[in-house]
């Protein structure tokens, strides 16, 4: 019956697959060169010869004064469209503190949460309490420490969901990411280059320190942080949450969503690859003990991961400058280092 069942038959896959641009070396001349290799090789694999950027355009559509965050910041909320690629724009809200410090902070939305609405309090009335506390709150927290804070809506979430079968929350990754591959593309490489556009677009805004900006995400927004951090040196912090694993050990166990994935990427790299790519700036990466996105293994396969990454970060660049920790519970924002996180 085993011939019979495509999971064991894609899992046996998995396990004679070994990432082949995974960091082996030692010295950091060795790194410099596995960057700028596997930094190119990955940039084939997401498509970003085939993406065209659109010109550089962002137009301010509505702008509202005087709003107040949950523990009474004062702040105005600005709703922006940036131009990306081709045919595509994305909307960007911007909360601006009244009593702010020029530091950005890009916020990216998971999924359920309705895309940037989630973010920033607009939510659809069947979301739990529980959901609103610890999924939905880092924007806010950000902006209460004084951040200017910019939440886009991902393709295929919020104002850019194509589909409308489901709850009005949920994400249409699949079906876009489906249509792209099929095509020759990929939602992640989309999103990445979208994702850019938008550190474009904040690296004009007026009065804000791009020396100082930071990236935060949850679940799959963790997914896009931690790639766009790889990606573009200007993001200087990164902060993941729920969403650190192997994408072997989650194969038809947990991850289901297209945002996952990317013809070729398991066997090329792991989750490992993009955080090392970070280094030595700032990563934080928070998961919950009973997360099930953690996969098959739970935290046996995370701590791998996190023992390559933290090996790069004191071996090659002898800084402490890597941080992870374990949280008692499933998935889910727990937001453990902000305190650290806004005293940088």
């Amino acid at each position: 019956m085993e011939k019979l069942n495509g999971k064991l038959y894609i899992n046996r896959l998995c396990a004679a697959t070994e990432p082949k641009l995974r960091f082996n070396g030692t010295t950091r001349e060795e790194f410099d060169k596995w960057r700028e290799n596997t930094l190119a090789e990955i940039k084939k694999i997401l498509k970003f010869d085939k993406l065209i950027l659109a010109p550089f355009k962002c137009e301010k559509q509505q702008s509202a004064n005087k709003l107040k965050s949950p523990n009474g910041c004062v702040y105005k909320r600005e709703l922006w469209y940036v131009d990306t690629l081709e045919g595509l724009s994305v909307p960007v809200f911007v909360m601006i503190p009244e009593n702010g410090n020029q530091k950005p902070a890009l916020a990216l939305h998971c999924h359920g949460a309705d895309g940037k609405n989630g973010l920033v309090g607009i939510v659809h009335n069947d979301i739990t309490d529980n959901e609103k506390k610890f999924t939905f709150s880092y924007a806010f927290d950000m902006l209460e420490k004084g951040y200017t804070v910019f939440c886009p809506d991902i393709l295929g979430s919020g104002a850019r969901k194509p589909l409308t079968l489901e709850k009005p929350q949920k994400s249409d990754c699949s079906a876009i990411n489906n249509a792209l591959m099929s095509l020759g593309y990929n939602l992640l490489g989309v999103t990445m280059c979208e994702l850019k556009r938008v550190v474009d677009f904040i690296a004009e805004f007026q009065n804000v320190n791009m020396d100082e900006l930071v990236c935060v995400g949850f679940s799959s927004g963790g997914l896009n942080a931690l790639w766009l951090a790889a990606l573009d040196e200007r993001i200087k912090t990164v902060y993941v949450s729920g969403y650190f694993h192997s994408l072997k050990k989650t194969a038809l166990h947990s991850n289901f969503c297209g945002c996952n994935f990317v013809p070729d990427m398991w066997a090329s790299l792991d989750m490992d690859t993009p955080a090392m790519l970070v280094a030595p700036r700032k990563l934080y990466i928070e998961t919950g003990r009973d997360d099930n996105l953690n996969g098959i293994d739970g935290l046996e396969n995370v701590y791998k991961l996190v023992d390559m990454v933290r090996k790069v970060y004191i071996n090659i660049f002898e800084c402490a400058n890597f941080k992870f920790e374990v949280c008692e519970g499933k998935h889910k924002w727990y937001g453990v280092f902000m305190d650290e996180f806004y005293s940088k």
